[in-house]
């Protein structure tokens, strides 16, 4: 191996650390209910974010009509101190593209939360995948495309076998998704969102 080589498969492996922790440093913010600091992981020109059960928000301006808008309410969001969110990524799969300016990464994600549903305070589970794109700016890596599906919604009480989904939350008095969700078929449907990669050894 030559020195040249050897300096890709350096930077192929500081790449995927690198992306890793935008994701993993996503899921913190996330926890916090920091929506700004979650919109600038976003490169400027993003294409969309899509969370199935609120629909698919398109460029950048969507990235903070869903985070900053609807979620944090444009600032007014009020944290309460039993309000918690528990996001756990595991299992990423990631894949640099050849000239090592795109990306593309695959996550199975838990979540414990502690939120209101309608007027109620609910603790919940859910599971899903996420499926997301990353673009390197100025020597930094950056969501493009973030999408999430999410397997169940349950109430912590019954489990997602007895109450595989409590309800959607793709209703806004006034903010709209620019498109439905790609996709949503949650448990038990047996949907698996489709894979970004190929088979590594059969290349199917």
């Amino acid at each position: 191996m030559d020195l040249e080589e050897l300096e890709k498969r350096v930077t192929l492996l500081e790449d995927i650390q690198e992306i890793e922790n935008l994701q993993r440093i996503y899921a913190y913010y996330f926890d916090l209910q920091r929506w700004q600091d979650i919109v600038d992981l976003f490169s400027d020109d993003a294409e969309s974010v899509e969370i199935v059960d609120h629909g698919l928000f398109k460029g950048k301006e969507g990235v903070r009509k869903m985070y900053w808008e609807w979620i944090g309410r444009g600032g007014k969001a009020v944290r309460e101190p039993w309000v918690q969110f528990i996001i756990m990524q595991i299992g990423a799969v990631i894949d640099v593209s050849p000239d090592g300016q795109t990306a593309r990464g695959r996550w199975q994600t838990w979540l414990c939360e502690a939120k209101t549903f309608g007027a109620f305070p609910r603790q919940e589970w859910l599971h899903g995948y996420y499926e997301n794109e990353y673009v390197k700016e100025n020597g930094k890596w950056l969501f493009s495309r973030l999408h999430w599906n999410n397997t169940f919604c349950s109430p912590f009480e019954n489990g997602w076998l007895k109450t595989p989904l409590m309800g959607l939350m793709n209703y806004h008095p006034t903010i709209k998704p620019d498109a439905p969700p790609t996709a949503f078929h949650p448990y038990p449907s047996g949907y698996h969102l489709p894979y970004h990669y190929e088979h590594p050894i059969t290349g199917k």
